[in-house]
């Protein structure tokens, strides 16, 4: 078993094998003082998934000193940062902060799509032409493909003659191919059959010695063979007048699971314990920072997400990943401070998407609220559009608030594709919970500045949308997902945006941020080009 006397998780097992490679903190490569301008070392973006900016005004007297309290208290803190789009889904977040586009620009709409040519949906990240490396076969194909718009870790790339070199990590793998980029060294996902860190042909032919030696490890059976418990006396949590205060205790060897099933990994904190290890061994085994030239490791942590799903927002098993989480990043800040000092390091840290209000909130509040069934909605629309167009296939498909119309039977019954979209459209908008609706004609014919045709034209793209774009009233969910998804309200955008370490001034803004704002923010400071589509502005005062 693993010792949790220290909150660093596996990679006190794996000590023994590092400092064989070279040690984690090897003499020569030590960096700790300070030094002015030039350029950072290191560029390392930590992404955590579903997490609400209000997590941590929450949690803040639970929160250790040295991880997010460090961050925000020696960095700078933008406390109103928001996407500005409808489909808030991961994909389309972690394209967003890296590009620092909206979906109508990168392309990557949400986390699969309808493919018209193809008539089935299709991952934002599957590629059919690459091969798996390491890991299983169906899990490795996969490539950044589908996006449309270069990101800052290739903008980095080709700034610096390709000698800069950028890495990702996370257990999603939309998570770590989209953030990449086209031109990343090697994007790094899990994969959840062989308990491995794999990758895929577009990146690189073979493992590497030293993931392969990582692997072989098999720290997820020792996770797995663990007992799940407050990290802390539970009567710390908060929500006491809403979730029962009694302890929870899982042990996870007892989960009903099969054999060759290691997808629990994605929804407990020791899944990112986990992605932390690896990226440490990814720094150490790389030698990022080490070349001269600025180097990128975006790390995305997403087993949060999935505890959100399977437990809701304020329960204390998510009470409890956050408090683990802070322990994490309190050892990644460390061993960065070890290996390169504060300012050769330059730290952002964000979320994908927020999530909303728990059902139970919402009720306390005596707000209306409701679940959206798409199945049902699409069922009805059919039964509408036979009756007034005659018996056919006119609806193809649905996905995340958007309605595909079958465009081959349309064109070949002789009708007019605005007349059925339009149709369509007030049909839908009489559904209860449903707040309105937008045809792609709509946003064909017109370009919206403010307010809600804004935000849903932000997410939307030609060739990738539905025919009509649905979103909800407050309260509001969509059938099989946790959150409002589609409802606009504040809190499902709202995500913290900190940056720490090099050329970063201590400082707390309270104005209106746009998550897009990322991108041309770190090209400013590295002095490279903006992404070619980036839309978001620099934030100035942030910068010493």
């Amino acid at each position: 078993m693993i010792s949790e006397t220290r909150q660093y998780g596996a990679l006190q097992v794996f000590l023994p094998v590092i400092f064989l490679l070279g040690g984690i903190f090897p003499a020569n490569a030590l960096n700790i003082n300070e030094r002015p301008g030039g350029s950072p070392d290191l560029v390392v973006g930590i992404v955590v998934e579903k997490m609400r900016y209000d997590y941590l005004t929450r949690m803040w007297n639970q929160f250790g000193d040295n991880g997010f309290k460090r961050l925000i208290s020696e960095g700078s803190s933008f406390n109103n940062t928001r996407y500005d789009y409808l489909i808030n889904q991961s994909a389309a977040g972690y394209a967003t902060i890296l590009t620092g586009a909206n979906p109508s620009a990168h392309g990557v709409i949400a986390d699969i799509w309808y493919n018209r040519l193809g008539n089935e949906l299709q991952s934002s990240v599957f590629d059919g032409n690459v091969m798996a490396v390491g890991g299983s076969f169906n899990n490795g194909r996969r490539s950044p493909a589908s996006m449309l718009t270069a990101t800052i870790g290739d903008e980095l790339r080709m700034a610096n003659d390709f000698r800069s070199r950028v890495f990702t990590v996370s257990l999603n793998d939309a998570a770590a191919i989209l953030s990449g980029g086209f031109s990343a060294n090697a994007a790094w996902w899990f994969d959840p059959v062989n308990a491995e860190w794999m990758s895929s042909t577009y990146y690189i032919d073979s493992l590497p010695p030293w993931v392969e030696k990582f692997n072989r490890q098999r720290l997820p059976e020792i996770y797995l063979n663990r007992t799940w418990e407050p990290v802390a006396g539970h009567t710390s949590y908060f929500s006491k007048s809403t979730f029962p205060n009694e302890p929870f205790r899982y042990n996870l060897s007892r989960m009903n699971r099969r054999s060759d099933d290691y997808s629990l990994m994605n929804a407990i904190p020791y899944g990112n314990t986990f992605t932390k290890d690896f990226a440490l061994n990814l720094i150490t085994n790389e030698e990022l920072g080490k070349n001269g030239h600025t180097d990128m490791l975006v790390i995305g942590f997403s087993a949060t997400a999935k505890i959100d799903e399977l437990y809701g927002t304020f329960s204390k098993e998510m009470q409890d990943a956050y408090l683990r989480l802070d322990q994490d990043i309190a050892h990644l800040l460390e061993f960065l401070d070890a290996r390169f000092g504060k300012s050769g390091i330059l730290v952002f840290l964000t979320a994908d998407q927020a999530v909303s209000y728990p059902a139970s909130y919402n009720n306390s509040a005596r707000i209306p609220g409701g679940t959206f069934s798409p199945s049902r909605a699409m069922s009805l629309l059919r039964s509408y559009l036979n009756i007034t167009y005659g018996p056919a296939d006119w609806v193809s498909s649905y996905n995340a608030g958007m309605v595909y119309l079958n465009h081959s039977q349309i064109e070949s019954s002789n009708i007019s594709l605005e007349d059925i979209q339009n149709r369509s459209s007030r049909f839908l908008n009489q559904f209860r919970g449903v707040a309105g609706t937008f045809t792609e004609d709509v946003f064909r014919r017109n370009y919206f500045n403010d307010g809600i045709p804004a935000k849903i034209q932000a997410g939307f793209h030609p060739k990738r949308s539905g025919d009509i774009m649905v979103y909800l009233q407050q309260g509001w969910h969509e059938q099989g997902f946790s959150g409002d998804r589609l409802t606009l309200t504040s809190y499902d955008q709202h995500v913290p945006l900190v940056f720490y370490g090099w050329n970063v001034r201590n400082g707390n803004y309270n104005h209106p941020v746009s998550v897009a704002d990322i991108a041309p923010t770190l090209s400013m400071m590295l002095n490279i080009p903006f992404p070619q589509f980036t839309t978001g502005k620099p934030i100035m005062e942030m910068v010493r």
